[in-house]
C-alpha cells in the first residue's frame, strides 16, 4: 500500500507534457472546384482547437469542414476557388502551424469589357468583350434574363472576342446588358433615343424660339402655315 501511494506521489510530481505537433500543417495545392485537406498530429489529446483563414476564424459549414480525430486534427475546404487562396493555420493551446493553400486552373478575367450605348431607334446596337481565353461559354443577359438568339437578336464568337447584336431597336430596348463567364461579369447600359415629328400652329413659333436653347430643335417651316418641329426623345 505505501508502495503504491508513493507511486501516485511521483506521477503527481512529473512534469506536464509540453504540447507539440508531431506532424504539422503543409502547403497544398488543389485545382479549382476541387476538395482540399490540412491535417495536423499533435502529441496530446486537447480539448479545442482553432482554425483560421489569415486573421479569420474557420466554422463548420457548407464551406469547411472541421474533424477532430484524437491527436490528429483535420480541417477540409470543399469546392475551392481562387478566392480560397491564402494562409491557413491551427491554433493549440498558444502554439500554431500554418500553411499556403494554392488553386490551380483558368484564371479567366476580362481583357475588354461591355461599354454604355447609345442607339436610334431601328438602329443596330453592338455589344462587345474580349476575355483572356478562348473557348470559354458567355451568357448574355437583358435585365437579368437570359438572352435568347431570335430574328433581331444574334450573337457570335471569334476567338476570344464575344459579340451580342440587336437589330432594329426600339424604344422598349432600353436596358441593362449583363455578359457572364464561368462567375464573372461585365455590365453597360443601352439606351435607345426616338425620332418624333409634332406639327403646332404657326403662332406658336415665337414661344417656341423661347422655350428651346438656341439651335434645338431643328425648325421648319410647313404648309398651311404650321410649323413642322423635328426633336429627339430619349427615354430612359
Amino acid at each position: 500500500m505505501q508502495m503504491s501511494d508513493d507511486m501516485d506521489n511521483v506521477h503527481s510530481h512529473l512534469p506536464e507534457l509540453e504540447m507539440e505537433f508531431t506532424v504539422p500543417l503543409k502547403d497544398v495545392t488543389v485545382h479549382e472546384k476541387k476538395q482540399a485537406k490540412f491535417e495536423c498530429t499533435i502529441n496530446k489529446d486537447v480539448p479545442k482547437v482553432i482554425w483560421l483563414k489569415g486573421s479569420d476564424i474557420v466554422t463548420q459549414g457548407n464551406k469547411y469542414e472541421i474533424i477532430d480525430d484524437g491527436k490528429k486534427h483535420i480541417l477540409i475546404i470543399n469546392n475551392c476557388g481562387f478566392e480560397d487562396e491564402g494562409e491557413y493555420s491551427i491554433e493549440v493551446l498558444g502554439k500554431s502551424s500554418k500553411a499556403k493553400l494554392m488553386v490551380e486552373g483558368m484564371r479567366l478575367s476580362f481583357t475588354s469589357t461591355l461599354k454604355d450605348l447609345t442607339v436610334k431607334e431601328g438602329k443596330t446596337a453592338v455589344f462587345e468583350l474580349e476575355l483572356s481565353h478562348e473557348n470559354v461559354p458567355v451568357t448574355w443577359y437583358k435585365n437579368e434574363i437570359k438572352v435568347h438568339p431570335s430574328r433581331t437578336v444574334f450573337t457570335s464568337v471569334v476567338g476570344r472576342r464575344h459579340t451580342l447584336e440587336i437589330k432594329e431597336v426600339s424604344l422598349d430596348d432600353t436596358c441593362l446588358i449583363k455578359a457572364e463567364a464561368k462567375g464573372i461579369s461585365t455590365m453597360a447600359k443601352l439606351l435607345v433615343i426616338g425620332n418624333f415629328t409634332f406639327i403646332l400652329p404657326l403662332h406658336l413659333f415665337g414661344q417656341l424660339i423661347l422655350f428651346f436653347p438656341p439651335h434645338f430643335p431643328t425648325i421648319i417651316f410647313a404648309p398651311q402655315q404650321n410649323l413642322l418641329c423635328r426633336v429627339s426623345l430619349i427615354v430612359f
